[in-house]
């Protein structure tokens, strides 16, 4: 199943919630908030909404094979949805967020929300503190500098139209990225402001524990 429909478990090792409804909830009670588009696959749309049930603020899409085509349909949903509305989407601030990060904090979403105001275009990112090296055949090659080497993570946040107009670029260009930033740094500079080393995204398994220590 899609990952963010593994459940994490309380201290007592029952289970409390699901990743994706934990991290919507996050976002449901930020005030700056005021609508949450889920991409979702097309074949757990049940799942998921049953997931999501009686949590404000959501509307679901269908996504697609890529994350990168999933962001761009739910932003080019987003977009629709706001000029129905209101007539534009001009100015509207939209943070794009991993679902499978279900330890965001209200502060990071507050700080990328504050540099999308100032900059624009920001993405929550920390400093990589390891010492990295290149491996080939299990055998150490050579060292990589650390210096400026930062890890990114999520949410990104932009202004939607700027957005929405990065990601039809990218697709004209067939151009594959693994984030937002990099598809919009095409376009324009992108800031960094200050992640959190707890913000995780849940890959492999044993990152489910770690994650509701954590929330706990």
């Amino acid at each position: 199943m899609p990952k963010a429909l593994l459940t994490l478990t309380g201290s007592d090792g029952n289970p409390t919630t699901s990743i994706i409804r934990r991290t919507v909830e996050t976002f449901c009670g930020d005030h700056s908030c005021h609508r949450i588009v889920v991409c979702i696959p097309v074949e757990w749309e049940e799942r998921f909404c049953q997931e999501l049930r009686g949590l404000d603020k959501i509307m679901c899409v269908h996504g697609g094979a890529t994350r990168q085509e999933s962001v761009r349909l739910g932003v080019e949903a987003l977009s629709e949805a706001l000029e129905r509305e209101s007539g534009s989407s001009a100015s509207a601030c939209v943070l794009v967020h991993d679902g499978a990060r279900c330890c965001v904090s209200r502060e990071i979403i507050s700080r990328v929300v504050s540099g999308v105001r100032e900059y624009g275009a920001v993405t929550a990112a920390v400093p990589v503190p390891d010492t990295l090296t290149k491996v080939q055949e299990g055998l150490l090659s050579s060292p990589v500098d650390r210096e400026g080497v930062w890890a990114v993570q999520t949410p990104q946040g932009f202004l939607l139209d700027e957005l929405r107009a990065a990601h039809h670029a990218a697709k004209v260009d067939r151009f594959e990225a693994l984030d937002d930033a990099s598809v919009v740094a095409r376009l324009r500079t992108v800031r960094v402001v200050a992640g959190d080393r707890f913000n995780i995204k849940v890959t492999h398994p044993d990152d489910l524990s770690v994650a509701a220590r954590i929330i706990r």
